[in-house]
């Protein structure tokens, strides 16, 4: 099981490094493209679709290494206000929400990512080919299911307690 804890950590950060380049990239590109459409009078000409592509990686692949760390939006002041058994509750309904969201997301853009594969869908200025970056949806989810799974139902001492080690 620790063995199965380290991977998936290690997978999720060196999947979140990857969307972290892809936001980089993404802004440099779109500061080339308003340099070049305010000094040369043209912007890069594949620069929006290529953006765009790129705010889905950053996206995408970010997010199962924040669901990991804990560090996603949670509304922590109805965990401070409800009974002991109701937060326990709570955070089973919680789980239970984001495990059918990611399995319906999944079963979804995999279906989408698979019909663009088969139509040889691309991008209509740059003809870049759309099925690659629709595999990320279906990825993320995958892995967020298993970061679930890693994380699985936390004990109601580590929902009721601020600490970061909640997660960990």
């Amino acid at each position: 099981m620790q063995l199965y804890k380290q991977c998936i950590d290690r997978l999720t950060q060196s999947v979140f490094w990857v969307g972290v380049v892809s936001g980089i990239l993404m802004t440099l590109l779109i500061f080339v493209s308003t340099l070049m459409r305010y000094i040369g009078g043209r912007p890069v000409r594949f620069s929006d679709e290529l953006a765009g592509l790129l705010f889905i990686s950053l996206t995408f692949f970010c997010l199962p290494h924040i669901l990991n760390q804990g560090r996603h939006i949670r509304i922590e002041i109805l965990l401070k206000v409800l009974p002991a058994k109701l937060v326990i509750l709570a955070d089973l309904l919680a789980t239970l929400a984001l495990v059918s969201f990611c399995g319906i997301f999944l079963y979804e853009s995999f279906d989408f990512m698979n019909f663009s594969r088969e139509i040889h869908s691309t991008t209509d200025i740059s003809g870049i080919l759309l099925w690659p970056w629709m595999a990320i949806m279906p990825f993320s989810m995958v892995l967020c299911l298993l970061v679930q799974l890693r994380h699985g139902f936390r004990q109601p001492v580590a929902i009721l307690t601020d600490s970061e080690d909640a997660y960990l």
